[in-house]
Protein backbone atom coordinates (compact mmCIF):
# COMPACT_ATOMS: atom_id res chain seq x y z
CA UNK A 1 0.00 0.00 0.00
CA UNK A 2 3.47 2.27 0.77
CA UNK A 3 3.47 2.35 -2.87
CA UNK A 4 0.21 2.75 -4.07
CA UNK A 5 -0.24 5.82 -1.01
CA UNK A 6 3.18 7.70 -2.69
CA UNK A 7 2.04 7.01 -6.44
CA UNK A 8 -0.92 9.41 -5.06
CA UNK A 9 0.42 11.81 -3.45
CA UNK A 10 2.70 12.22 -6.20
CA UNK A 11 0.43 11.50 -9.16
CA UNK A 12 -2.89 12.47 -7.60
CA UNK A 13 -4.92 9.83 -8.51
CA UNK A 14 -4.97 5.45 -9.05
CA UNK A 15 -6.46 3.16 -11.21
CA UNK A 16 -7.10 0.12 -9.67
CA UNK A 17 -8.54 -3.35 -11.57
CA UNK A 18 -11.09 -5.23 -10.79
CA UNK A 19 -11.33 -3.30 -7.27
CA UNK A 20 -15.37 -3.67 -7.00
CA UNK A 21 -17.43 -7.08 -7.17
CA UNK A 22 -18.24 -7.13 -10.73
CA UNK A 23 -21.66 -8.49 -9.24
CA UNK A 24 -22.27 -5.11 -8.00
CA UNK A 25 -21.46 -3.11 -10.16
CA UNK A 26 -23.45 -4.98 -13.04
CA UNK A 27 -26.80 -4.53 -10.67
CA UNK A 28 -26.33 -0.68 -10.68
CA UNK A 29 -26.01 -0.81 -14.32
CA UNK A 30 -29.01 -3.14 -14.57
CA UNK A 31 -31.20 -1.46 -12.22
CA UNK A 32 -30.34 2.07 -13.53
CA UNK A 33 -31.52 0.74 -17.07
CA UNK A 34 -35.07 -0.73 -15.81
CA UNK A 35 -35.98 3.34 -14.23
CA UNK A 36 -36.29 3.87 -17.96
CA UNK A 37 -37.66 0.46 -18.88
CA UNK A 38 -40.47 0.92 -17.40
CA UNK A 39 -41.32 3.79 -19.16
CA UNK A 40 -40.13 2.66 -22.69
CA UNK A 41 -42.61 0.25 -21.88
CA UNK A 42 -45.46 2.46 -20.92
CA UNK A 43 -44.80 4.51 -23.67
CA UNK A 44 -45.01 1.89 -25.98
CA UNK A 45 -41.48 1.43 -27.35
CA UNK A 46 -41.46 -1.98 -26.51
CA UNK A 47 -44.77 -4.97 -25.89
CA UNK A 48 -45.55 -5.48 -22.18
CA UNK A 49 -43.97 -8.67 -22.99
CA UNK A 50 -40.51 -7.62 -23.24
CA UNK A 51 -38.73 -8.15 -20.27
CA UNK A 52 -34.68 -5.98 -19.49
CA UNK A 53 -32.89 -8.95 -20.04
CA UNK A 54 -34.03 -9.96 -23.36
CA UNK A 55 -33.39 -6.30 -24.83
CA UNK A 56 -30.78 -5.88 -26.90
CA UNK A 57 -28.12 -3.35 -25.87
CA UNK A 58 -29.07 -1.22 -29.26
CA UNK A 59 -32.55 -2.24 -28.97
CA UNK A 60 -32.46 0.22 -25.38
CA UNK A 61 -30.06 2.54 -26.15
CA UNK A 62 -32.35 3.48 -29.66
CA UNK A 63 -35.33 3.69 -27.14
CA UNK A 64 -33.20 6.01 -24.73
CA UNK A 65 -32.45 8.39 -27.48
CA UNK A 66 -36.31 8.48 -28.69
CA UNK A 67 -37.22 9.51 -25.14
CA UNK A 68 -34.72 11.78 -25.30
CA UNK A 69 -36.70 13.24 -28.74
CA UNK A 70 -40.17 12.65 -27.68
CA UNK A 71 -39.88 13.28 -23.71
CA UNK A 72 -37.04 15.15 -22.20
CA UNK A 73 -38.74 15.66 -18.75
CA UNK A 74 -39.45 12.04 -18.76
CA UNK A 75 -36.12 11.23 -19.31
CA UNK A 76 -34.74 13.46 -17.14
CA UNK A 77 -37.06 12.14 -14.09
CA UNK A 78 -35.56 9.00 -14.57
CA UNK A 79 -32.15 10.35 -14.59
CA UNK A 80 -33.09 11.57 -11.25
CA UNK A 81 -34.63 8.52 -9.85
CA UNK A 82 -31.53 6.86 -11.15
CA UNK A 83 -29.68 8.98 -8.93
CA UNK A 84 -31.59 7.16 -5.66
CA UNK A 85 -31.11 3.87 -6.29
CA UNK A 86 -30.15 1.63 -3.02
CA UNK A 87 -27.97 -0.21 -4.97
CA UNK A 88 -25.80 2.64 -6.06
CA UNK A 89 -25.79 4.45 -3.21
CA UNK A 90 -25.05 0.77 -1.47
CA UNK A 91 -21.90 0.32 -3.63
CA UNK A 92 -20.67 3.91 -2.60
CA UNK A 93 -20.25 2.87 1.08
CA UNK A 94 -18.75 -0.41 0.51
CA UNK A 95 -15.75 -1.89 2.74
CA UNK A 96 -13.32 -1.70 -0.73
CA UNK A 97 -14.08 1.99 -1.15
CA UNK A 98 -14.13 3.22 2.67
CA UNK A 99 -10.84 1.21 3.54
CA UNK A 100 -9.00 2.66 0.56
CA UNK A 101 -9.99 6.36 1.11
CA UNK A 102 -8.58 5.33 5.15
CA UNK A 103 -4.85 4.07 3.41
CA UNK A 104 -4.96 7.44 1.17
CA UNK A 105 -5.42 9.84 4.31
CA UNK A 106 -8.61 10.08 5.22
CA UNK A 107 -8.45 9.99 9.03
CA UNK A 108 -12.45 10.12 8.81
CA UNK A 109 -14.12 9.90 5.63
CA UNK A 110 -17.45 11.42 5.31
CA UNK A 111 -19.87 11.39 2.04
CA UNK A 112 -19.55 14.61 0.09
CA UNK A 113 -22.93 14.43 -1.27
CA UNK A 114 -25.00 11.81 -3.05
CA UNK A 115 -23.91 9.45 -5.19
CA UNK A 116 -24.11 10.83 -8.92
CA UNK A 117 -24.65 8.68 -12.46
CA UNK A 118 -23.91 9.40 -15.52
CA UNK A 119 -25.22 7.79 -18.87
CA UNK A 120 -23.48 10.53 -21.15
CA UNK A 121 -23.93 10.62 -25.12
CA UNK A 122 -24.19 13.43 -27.59
CA UNK A 123 -27.85 12.15 -28.69
CA UNK A 124 -28.57 12.52 -25.11
CA UNK A 125 -28.21 16.47 -24.26
CA UNK A 126 -28.63 19.45 -25.40
CA UNK A 127 -25.94 21.56 -25.21
CA UNK A 128 -22.10 19.90 -24.95
CA UNK A 129 -21.45 20.39 -21.40
CA UNK A 130 -23.93 17.50 -21.04
CA UNK A 131 -21.76 14.80 -22.32
CA UNK A 132 -18.69 16.08 -22.80
CA UNK A 133 -17.07 18.36 -19.74
CA UNK A 134 -13.81 20.31 -20.70
CA UNK A 135 -10.67 20.35 -18.34
CA UNK A 136 -12.10 20.97 -14.74
CA UNK A 137 -11.56 20.57 -11.00
CA UNK A 138 -14.08 18.95 -8.71
CA UNK A 139 -13.10 20.45 -5.54
CA UNK A 140 -14.59 23.99 -5.73
CA UNK A 141 -17.81 22.58 -6.22
CA UNK A 142 -16.86 20.53 -3.07
CA UNK A 143 -15.18 23.21 -0.64
CA UNK A 144 -14.79 20.67 1.83
CA UNK A 145 -11.52 18.71 3.45
CA UNK A 146 -8.19 19.66 0.95
CA UNK A 147 -7.47 15.92 1.29
CA UNK A 148 -11.30 15.35 -0.05
CA UNK A 149 -11.44 12.42 -3.17
CA UNK A 150 -13.44 11.37 -6.21
CA UNK A 151 -14.28 7.97 -6.63
CA UNK A 152 -14.88 7.35 -10.27
CA UNK A 153 -16.75 4.00 -11.02
CA UNK A 154 -17.01 3.01 -14.88
CA UNK A 155 -20.69 0.66 -14.88
CA UNK A 156 -19.25 -0.65 -18.96
CA UNK A 157 -16.06 -1.30 -19.97
CA UNK A 158 -14.86 2.50 -21.42
CA UNK A 159 -12.15 2.85 -23.45
CA UNK A 160 -11.31 5.43 -26.01
CA UNK A 161 -13.88 5.24 -28.45
CA UNK A 162 -16.64 5.54 -25.30
CA UNK A 163 -14.95 8.68 -23.79
CA UNK A 164 -12.84 7.34 -21.49
CA UNK A 165 -11.75 9.85 -19.16
CA UNK A 166 -8.94 12.20 -19.59
CA UNK A 167 -6.58 13.13 -16.46
CA UNK A 168 -3.17 15.77 -16.02
CA UNK A 169 -1.18 13.39 -13.73
CA UNK A 170 0.33 16.19 -11.19
CA UNK A 171 -1.71 18.98 -11.28
CA UNK A 172 -3.13 18.38 -7.77
CA UNK A 173 -0.10 19.95 -6.46
CA UNK A 174 -0.79 23.03 -8.92
CA UNK A 175 -3.91 24.22 -5.92
CA UNK A 176 -7.37 25.61 -7.37
CA UNK A 177 -7.21 26.75 -10.76
CA UNK A 178 -10.67 27.16 -11.35
CA UNK A 179 -10.96 30.63 -13.68
CA UNK A 180 -14.82 30.14 -14.59
CA UNK A 181 -18.05 28.06 -14.01
CA UNK A 182 -20.23 26.09 -16.88
CA UNK A 183 -23.13 24.75 -15.44
CA UNK A 184 -22.03 23.79 -12.15
CA UNK A 185 -18.64 23.11 -13.50
CA UNK A 186 -15.27 24.32 -12.46
CA UNK A 187 -13.58 24.81 -15.42
CA UNK A 188 -9.80 25.30 -16.08
CA UNK A 189 -7.72 27.18 -19.04
CA UNK A 190 -5.07 24.49 -20.02
CA UNK A 191 -1.70 25.58 -21.54
CA UNK A 192 -1.02 23.80 -25.35
CA UNK A 193 1.67 21.73 -23.25
CA UNK A 194 -1.19 20.52 -20.41
CA UNK A 195 -3.52 19.41 -23.03
CA UNK A 196 -0.59 17.33 -24.82
CA UNK A 197 -0.30 16.21 -21.30
CA UNK A 198 -3.51 14.70 -20.49
CA UNK A 199 -4.19 11.16 -20.22
CA UNK A 200 -6.89 8.96 -21.16
CA UNK A 201 -7.54 6.49 -18.87
CA UNK A 202 -9.48 3.48 -20.33
CA UNK A 203 -10.92 0.97 -17.84
CA UNK A 204 -12.99 -1.95 -17.09
CA UNK A 205 -16.53 -2.61 -15.30
CA UNK A 206 -14.84 -3.88 -11.85
CA UNK A 207 -12.13 -0.84 -11.86
CA UNK A 208 -12.38 2.28 -9.74
CA UNK A 209 -10.62 5.98 -10.97
CA UNK A 210 -9.45 7.61 -7.54
CA UNK A 211 -8.17 10.93 -7.33
CA UNK A 212 -7.89 13.95 -5.37
CA UNK A 213 -10.76 16.67 -5.91
CA UNK A 214 -7.56 19.27 -7.24
CA UNK A 215 -6.38 16.93 -9.86
CA UNK A 216 -7.49 18.62 -13.37
CA UNK A 217 -9.50 16.19 -15.24
CA UNK A 218 -11.74 16.10 -18.49
CA UNK A 219 -14.02 13.92 -20.40
CA UNK A 220 -13.44 12.06 -23.70
CA UNK A 221 -15.19 12.33 -26.47
CA UNK A 222 -17.52 9.85 -26.78
CA UNK A 223 -17.65 8.78 -30.57
CA UNK A 224 -19.34 5.51 -30.34
CA UNK A 225 -23.12 4.82 -30.87
CA UNK A 226 -23.46 3.79 -26.87
CA UNK A 227 -24.04 6.16 -23.74
CA UNK A 228 -21.06 6.21 -21.19
CA UNK A 229 -22.59 4.79 -18.14
CA UNK A 230 -20.73 5.57 -14.97
CA UNK A 231 -20.81 7.11 -11.64
CA UNK A 232 -18.64 8.85 -9.11
CA UNK A 233 -18.77 9.43 -5.08
CA UNK A 234 -17.42 12.19 -3.40
CA UNK A 235 -15.40 12.26 0.27
CA UNK A 236 -14.15 14.65 2.63
CA UNK A 237 -12.21 14.29 6.09
CA UNK A 238 -14.00 15.13 8.66
CA UNK A 239 -10.56 15.34 10.73
CA UNK A 240 -8.81 18.01 8.06
CA UNK A 241 -7.75 20.77 10.32
CA UNK A 242 -8.28 23.31 7.86
CA UNK A 243 -11.94 22.02 7.05
CA UNK A 244 -12.50 22.13 10.99
CA UNK A 245 -11.13 25.72 11.46
CA UNK A 246 -13.51 26.77 7.88
CA UNK A 247 -16.60 25.42 10.61
CA UNK A 248 -17.31 22.06 7.91
CA UNK A 249 -18.53 24.18 5.37
CA UNK A 250 -21.01 22.30 2.93
CA UNK A 251 -21.40 23.19 -0.38
CA UNK A 252 -24.58 21.72 -1.77
CA UNK A 253 -28.39 22.43 -1.46
CA UNK A 254 -31.29 19.91 -1.06
CA UNK A 255 -34.78 21.28 -1.03
CA UNK A 256 -38.35 20.14 -2.13
CA UNK A 257 -40.41 22.12 -4.49
CA UNK A 258 -43.30 23.62 -3.28
CA UNK A 259 -46.18 23.10 -5.93
CA UNK A 260 -47.77 19.76 -6.41
CA UNK A 261 -45.89 18.46 -9.63
CA UNK A 262 -48.72 16.83 -10.65
CA UNK A 263 -51.92 18.36 -11.59
CA UNK A 264 -55.39 16.74 -9.36
CA UNK A 265 -53.35 14.17 -8.19
CA UNK A 266 -53.68 12.36 -5.85
CA UNK A 267 -57.18 11.83 -5.18
CA UNK A 268 -58.47 9.39 -2.44
CA UNK A 269 -59.60 6.55 -4.26
CA UNK A 270 -55.51 6.27 -5.89
CA UNK A 271 -54.55 5.67 -2.09
CA UNK A 272 -57.61 3.48 -1.41
CA UNK A 273 -56.18 1.42 -4.36
CA UNK A 274 -53.06 1.04 -2.56
CA UNK A 275 -54.24 0.38 0.70
CA UNK A 276 -56.82 -2.32 -0.06
CA UNK A 277 -57.26 -5.56 1.94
Amino acid sequence: MINKLNFFKKNGYLHLEKFLPKEEVSLVLKEAKGVFFKQFIKKGYLSLESSLDEVSEESFNNCLYRLFDDDMECLMNCGKQAQHLISLHRLSLTSNITEILTELGLETPIISTRPVLYFNHPKLAKKKVFYKVEAHQDWGSMQGSLNSIVVWVPLVNIDINLGALEILPKSHLFGLRTDHIDNGFRMVSLSEEENNDLLAVEVNAGDVLIFSSFLIHQSGENSSNKPRWSCHFRYNDLDDITFIDRKYPHAYIYKPVNEVMTKDFPKVQDILNIYRL
